[in-house]
């Protein structure tokens, strides 16, 4: 961190501690979410970055009178300790044994009667309600006061006023009057007349419509309650044209102000209950819920149109194998320019790479956006599963040792996320063997079948195994949901360590992912994205597997052949056999040429 800009945090911390001061609170905590709980925020809400510099997507920064920490996980250790050098904040690694989580953390530094200050509008009501029963037994007491930092951010962003478009419906799949004909289904099911949904990509699906307010996702900030008749939109007003206040009113949206909703909620007379994700609604619109509905009114429940986005229709599925090979002709290209640049000893840094590979994108047809910030990293920093590459700082590639790139984009009908690791030159032995251990545990995933209601924890378990067996590990988890011209981050499935029992249906699009980090040295990261399909039935029940949508190929150069077994040798030959027969003919005859090689068998 630049001297300057430690200085600039120090002061900032110092202002809020004084106005904590003022307030009467012990401890303040940002967590660096927006009143939607998004991973991925609006300028106006990098709150995090504001008062720590820390730039990762996910962390939780307190303060207290004298001490100040933020919790993030390992996806950013490495990166967290250079952004906090010299800022007097503590880094606390979230799955070290030796470090409690921050709730522990502050109901052990807090004395008898404190207050926690919160940003009510930022924190949800269910993280808000265990922060208060950690501080129950000590008789403290969690305070809201939204958007408190704008006492000490004269210049913080504005809301973005981005124009709202509409998501065909030869790209949903479904209209949005489906949508919401099956989500008033559901929550009939559950006993409630109302939904308040606060999720920006549950929104954006819901009602078909799609904007550019959040960076790399194409989200409208806004709230609705869905009701048994009529929808109410809380947005920004001028965003929307004429046209698309039409649609909308068309399928019974009513469209109110972005900062109505409190108040909308408390004037409602409603007649049954409301359905609220309490991991989602915030603090303070959870405030107004209460009086108008009272505890028994409301449902509490995880949100029903969670799960129905993450079961893609027909023809989102065909959207995303389309996107896959317009990644595929764009990355193709990239890997050769890349391969040619570095070994004929042009000058590349990081950052030249990611302009190249954007550059490549913006030329395919559909191409709206990349998904998300392009990881290009070299050597020690890929060794940073989040690394985040700095013009100027970055570092220059050379012919030897791995690149990685984690990249993605949205197009019209799909959304990518993609990441491979290729060699620049030559190889130590313990990166071949790194690459090559990576693979396999991608592989064992690619070729698995299993019972219908696995969640994913199991399945995590089963892609580490060739990594345990040799005693290495990493951090982040295996894989995640993709949205359709959504998040690239969605549940509700994932394969990660943690106990989820979310168990996978046929439809749902997830990546693969595993990883080896080697801090000062080196990372190894394959990625394909995969879609859950039927596999068949017999006498121990019905059974599930996962088609491989990514049409990028892999490179076996690293390899150490002999340490991959049959089946694994099948499916990556057939891999980049299928790789090459579907890319191929959009390709230059030169691209062409040098796929063909970097796809023959092993």
């Amino acid at each position: 961190m630049p001297l300057q800009y430690k200085y600039m945090i120090k002061e900032r911390i110092r202002e809020l501690r004084r106005l904590m001061m003022q307030w009467g609170w012990d401890a303040a905590v940002i967590v660096g979410s927006d009143p939607h709980n998004s991973e991925y925020t609006p300028l106006r809400w990098h709150q995090r970055m504001f008062i720590s510099g820390f730039t990762g997507s996910a962390g939780t920064v307190v303060i207290t009178k004298d001490k100040a920490g933020l919790w993030t996980d390992s996806r950013y250790w490495i990166q967290a300790e250079r952004e906090l050098e010299g800022s007097g904040i503590e880094l606390h690694r979230t799955v070290s044994v030796e470090d409690t989580d921050w709730l522990e953390w502050i109901a052990g530094n807090i004395g008898p009667g404190g207050k926690v200050g919160v940003d009510g509008f930022c924190m949800s009501k269910g993280q808000a309600a265990e922060l208060q029963r950690m501080l129950d037994p000590k008789g403290s007491l969690v305070v809201s006061k939204p958007d408190y930092l704008d006492a000490l951010w004269p210049d913080r962003p504005d809301m973005p006023e981005e124009p709202v478009r509409i998501h065909e419906v030869r790209y949903a799949g479904k209209s949005r009057d489906e949508k919401l004909g099956m989500l008033r289904s559901l929550l009939e099911e559950q006993g409630c007349s109302y939904m308040l949904v606060s999720c920006l990509d549950q929104i954006a699906w819901l009602l078909n419509i799609r904007s550019n307010d959040v960076l790399y996702c194409p989200f409208v900030i806004s709230f609705v309650i869905v009701g048994p008749y009529r929808v109410t939109l809380f947005a920004g007003e001028s965003k929307f044209s004429d046209s698309v206040r039409e649609e909308l009113s068309q399928s019974g949206v009513d469209l109110l102000a972005y900062d109505g909703i409190g108040d909308y909620i408390l004037s409602m007379k409603p007649e049954g209950k409301i359905l609220i994700d309490p991991s989602t609604l915030n603090f303070e619109i959870g405030h107004a819920v209460d009086r108008t509905f009272g505890q028994a009114g409301q449902v509490f429940a995880q949100s029903p149109i969670e799960l129905m986005k993450a079961v893609k229709n027909k023809t989102e599925i065909e959207g995303f194998r389309r996107a896959y090979i317009q990644d595929g002709i764009v990355q193709t290209r990239f890997f050769r320019w890349l391969e040619e640049a570095v070994s004929s000893g042009q000058k590349i840094t990081e950052a030249d790479a990611s302009d190249k590979l954007h550059l490549l994108r913006v030329e395919m047809p559909d191409f709206l956006d990349e998904s998300f910030e392009t990881i290009s990293a070299y050597g020690p920093n890929s060794a940073m599963p989040h690394y985040s590459t700095v013009r100027g700082r970055d570092a220059i590639l050379e012919p030897r040792g791995l690149y990685l790139n984690d990249s993605g984009a949205h197009y019209s009908y799909g959304t990518t996320d993609i990441t491979r690791t290729v060699p620049l030159g030559p190889l130590t032995d313990l990166e071949r063997e790194d690459y090559t251990l990576c693979m396999k545990a991608m592989i064992v995933l690619a070729i698995a079948i299993f019972p219908t209601g696995t969640p994913g924890c199991r399945l995590d378990a089963v892609a580490r195994r060739p990594l345990w067996q040799t005693k290495r590990n990493f951090g982040h988890g295996t894989g995640h949901g993709v949205g359709n011209l959504l998040s690239v981050h969605e549940g509700p499935q994932s394969i990660r360590q943690n106990l989820k029992d979310q168990p996978f249906v046929p439809g749902m699009i997830t990546s693969v992912e595993p990883g080896i980090y080697r801090e000062g040295y080196h990372g190894v990261r394959h990625e394909n994205m995969t879609l859950c399909i039927p596999a068949g039935e017999n006498q121990f029940g019905s059974w599930l597997a996962f088609e491989t949508l990514t049409r990028t190929y892999l490179d076996t150069g690293p390899l150490i052949p002999e340490m991959l077994d049959k089946d694994e040798r099948e499916w990556l030959n057939s891999f980049n056999e299928t790789v090459f027969r579907e890319i191929s003919p959009f390709l230059s005859k030169a691209d062409a040429g040098w796929l063909e090689k970097k796809t023959r068998p092993i």
